[in-house]
């Protein structure tokens, strides 16, 4: 994919909603932009972008798994990056998952905290809309349903049909027989997944929802009705249960293989997964915790590079240049150090690290980024009484920000002062020379620095 930018700040913008616009603008204030409104803002690390649709494409075709490393500081926009690569992975019909270890509550080292967050995170292909709400009530039940309505079609019952075909069950039946019960998942997905869509022929809800949340990775075991597991007969229900022990520390990778079935079964690509502010790892009580992150980690790199079973599945794990660079993190165990080091000192865009501090904004680019912000900051509240900023103040702005000592990524701090500026210019007029902007940069950037820390 050829991924052209243009000097204007206008270009990439057909289609932006004035509602998303709005949303792009209240995040942006914070100097981050909202998920769904990455590709109307993006500007630069091209070469980066490229080789990620490269693998992306190369793992849809020959089914195998890889891993990234993405290194950057605060604000240099990992999280930014990593919504670009989800975007044009939806576009390319990949099911995403965006977690963050800080916000959801994950370890690292515990994978039964992540599976539930992976899954709660998915957004489908379609699942993003132009008001700036990304993502689904309920991914999961949206994939089950996607690919067991497939199953029922595949049978002869026809959707918004009340009757059916006498022996639509069995025919199912045969079908699960021939697909999931000959797969190599475990035990309880199969069951699991059998009684979904066997329970949602029968129009079952409330078993179906059972086991969709139980699949989800609910805490609390669920009893299901046995007869769903059973070859259909006239004695439909003899009133018999299974029970399902909840998906814990010892079942969770292979709950996380029976997702990535689902994903292929449900017609899409395959599973992209991003997980950002790895360097949470660092905040664990012992040096025990610690190594068991680190170990995590290797074995993520492992399960992702194909070792344990994950098929059509692709992983960015994101982190501060410490992570990488401090003697107590990642360079201190071998078995994951080995693995994602640079050969030599040149950039390699496949290379297992995306080190997007080694590819900053230029000035031409941030000079770019803020004619977007502007373009947006149009598109949402048209024209004002007051004028749109000055042409000359953003050039002033971009400039600044660009040679500016402060140690914080200037994209974010770009972002903050130019929103800024626009709010100001639409309520109250700016023009050239009645403004301060060395010290609007200053005050944006202390408050970054303040988040930093913090």
């Amino acid at each position: 994919m050829n991924i052209e930018r243009s000097a204007s700040g206008t270009d990439k913008l057909d289609g932006l909603s004035p509602s998303l616009a709005k949303a792009m603008i209240r995040s942006l204030i914070r100097g981050t932009t909202i998920a769904s409104g990455v590709k109307f803002i993006n500007v630069g690390h091209e070469n980066w972008i490229l080789a990620q649709n490269e693998l992306l494409g190369e793992i849809g075709q020959d089914g195998h798994s890889d891993t990234k490393f993405v290194r950057g500081a605060y604000g240099a926009g990992k999280s930014h990056f990593l919504s670009v690569i989800q975007d044009e992975a939806r576009e390319n019909g990949w099911v995403t998952s965006h977690v963050e270890c800080k916000v959801d509550g994950v370890q690292i080292d515990r994978f039964e905290t992540l599976y539930p967050k992976i899954v709660s995170r998915m957004v489908l292909p379609d699942g993003v809309d132009q008001t700036g709400t990304e993502g689904n009530d309920n991914p999961l039940r949206l994939l089950l349903e996607k690919w067991a309505h497939e199953l029922i079609r595949q049978v002869g019952v026809k959707d918004a049909v009340i009757a059916r075909p006498f022996d639509a069950e069995v025919r199912l039946h045969a079908r699960l027989e021939a697909t999931l019960l000959r797969s190599n998942l475990s035990p309880d997905f199969i069951r699991a997944a059998c009684v979904f869509a066997r329970s949602l022929l029968a129009r079952d809800f409330e078993t179906s929802y059972t086991v969709g949340t139980w699949i989800g990775g609910h805490p609390d075991r669920i009893s299901i009705p046995r007869h769903y597991l059973q070859k259909p007969s006239l004695n439909k229900d003899s009133g018999e249960r299974v029970v399902l022990r909840p998906i814990g520390k010892s079942t969770a990778i292979d709950a996380m293989r029976g997702i990535l079935w689902l994903v292929r079964s449900a017609g899409y690509v395959g599973l992209v997964l991003c997980i950002d502010e790895v360097e949470e790892l660092a905040k664990l009580g012992s040096r025990k915790r610690q190594d068991q992150a680190l170990q995590a980690l290797r074995e993520y790199v492992d399960h992702a590079g194909g070792d344990g079973g994950f098929k059509h599945f692709c992983m960015y794990l994101a982190a501060t240049p410490e992570m990488f660079e401090g003697e107590n993190y990642f360079p201190r165990y071998d078995a994951l150090a080995t693995r994602i080091q640079a050969v030599g000192p040149e950039i390699n865009w496949r290379a297992p690290i995306i080190d997007l501090d080694r590819t900053p904004l230029n000035s031409s680019q941030l000079h770019q980024m803020a004619l977007r912000i502007i373009s947006i900051h149009g598109i949402a509240y048209g024209p004002t009484g007051k004028g749109d900023l000055p042409a000359e103040i953003a050039q002033q702005i971009s400039n600044k920000v660009n040679e500016t000592k402060f140690r914080i990524a200037k994209p974010r701090l770009l972002a903050r002062v130019v929103v800024d500026f626009l709010e100001r210019s639409r309520i109250e007029g700016v023009k050239p020379g009645s403004v301060d902007i060395s010290r609007s940069i200053n005050a944006a950037a202390t408050t970054l620095m303040k988040e930093v820390s913090a």
